[in-house]
């Protein structure tokens, strides 16, 4: 169960640190 939450909890700090960056990249467009 542990490694189980602790995927999860790695997929979504991954996948938060992708959508910051692309945040970051679109400001910078603009």
């Amino acid at each position: 169960m542990g490694l189980v939450a602790y995927a999860l909890m790695l997929a979504v700090a991954f996948g938060g640190a992708i959508g910051l960056y692309f945040v970051l990249r679109t400001v910078k467009l603009i």
